[in-house]
């Protein structure tokens, strides 16, 4: 674009902007769709009629608004907020509550954990069976050690599971419960109804075994679990954005040849990225009969370990690895990291142990050679 166009821009930008200001709607609008006509990839003109459009009433045409200012933005948190709030005004509050579950998502990436926590709170209070928003909740809840509400998202979970036929996976997180708060009365009338649960369907099965000529009712498909993929999925909904429209990423400065240096980076965004993986049914279901951590718990852990290894808190970094670790998180960056804190603290049986591990992993093999010949 020509700089003259530029100047064109920003004067219907400013002028639209100024309008609103004074509450002159049909002047915005038009000194806007000026803006859109020179840059029409740019995301303020889109939201600023957007706000022109809710000044006339118009909530259908502001929420379009604001859904093309987060696509041209590529997800400007601001922009998704005014997406969810008028999506709620219209009465859409599956969709406003998926909306606020993707904003919460972004949130934790740049580890803004009360924002995520606001955004979440906001996702169950308009759709109360939403999964993932429960989940999330309950992994940031016991990292923060606020133990009584993160049992209260476990239920939460466990009843939604129950709902849909997930008995085991719901038993599954009443124990994760019942590790935070073993003496609390709900979490064990919760796993009590669940087990009776079992067994009454357990009998019903055997009635039916003995009565063959009796019809079978048709099976009831259980209702689709609401996951982070779904909220994934909205957000692209709402954004629009293909990916062939992003700008090439910058290519990455080489850093410098320390393979320690490198690994140790390169296990942090393995950790992270192990908090965004999507539990799958082993994730959920493990741990009834081993009493092993669920996904949640060692995701919680895990975060917390980061925090304090972030803090130089290394003792208590390195005790939130370990159990992790203990609780059947088989990953070779958290292997690779509680060995490193275990030698920066002189503990050395514990450091090799971590490390004999992790050296089996290619990605860190050369490494957990050079921390081993630091013993």
């Amino acid at each position: 674009m020509t700089g003259g166009n530029r100047v064109r821009y920003d004067e219907a930008l400013r002028r639209g902007l100024a309008y609103n200001a004074a509450g002159q709607w049909q002047e915005a609008i038009r000194a806007f769709r000026f803006a859109i006509n020179e840059f029409p990839q740019e995301p303020l003109p889109y939201a600023g009629l957007g706000e022109a459009c809710f000044g006339l009433k118009q909530v259908d045409r502001a929420l379009d608004c604001f859904k093309l200012a987060a696509r041209y933005s590529h997800g400007n948190i601001a922009y998704m907020r005014k997406v969810a709030d008028f999506q709620e005004r219209l009465g859409r509050l599956n969709d406003a509550s998926r909306t606020y579950l993707a904003a919460g998502e972004i949130h934790l990436r740049k580890r803004e954990l009360e924002d995520a926590v606001d955004n979440w709170e906001r996702a169950v209070r308009l759709e109360p069976n939403l999964l993932a928003a429960h989940q999330r909740l309950a992994m940031v809840f016991q990292r923060q050690g606020e133990a009584r509400k993160a049992v209260r998202e476990y239920l939460a979970i466990a009843r939604i599971l129950q709902m849909q036929g997930e008995q085991k996976k719901a038993l599954q997180m009443c124990l994760a419960a019942r590790r935070l708060d073993p003496e609390n009365k709900d979490v064990q009338v919760a796993i009590e109804l669940i087990r009776l649960g079992e067994a009454a369907f357990r009998e019903e099965e055997e009635e039916e075994e003995l009565v063959l000529e009796r019809p079978s009712p048709p099976a009831r498909e259980p209702e689709p679990a609401s996951t982070l993929t779904e909220a994934v999925r909205q957000m692209a909904s709402i954004l629009e954005t293909e990916r062939q429209s992003l700008p090439p990423a910058p290519a990455r400065q080489p850093v410098a040849a320390d393979p320690l240096a490198a690994a140790r980076r390169k296990a942090q965004d393995d950790l992270a990225e192990e908090i965004f993986r999507e539990e799958d049914d082993g994730d959920l279901a493990a741990g009834v009969e081993d009493n092993r951590l669920s996904k949640l718990e060692r995701d919680a852990l895990i975060g917390q370990g980061m925090d304090c290894q972030a803090r130089g808190q290394l003792d208590d970094a390195i005790q939130c690895y370990a159990r992790a670790i203990a609780g059947g998180l088989d990953l070779a960056a958290a292997h690779f990291t509680l060995g490193l804190l275990c030698l920066e603290r002189g503990r050395a049986p514990e450091a090799r142990k971590a490390l004999v591990v992790s050296i089996q992993d290619p990605t860190y093999r050369e490494a957990s050679q050079i921390a081993l010949g630091r013993l």
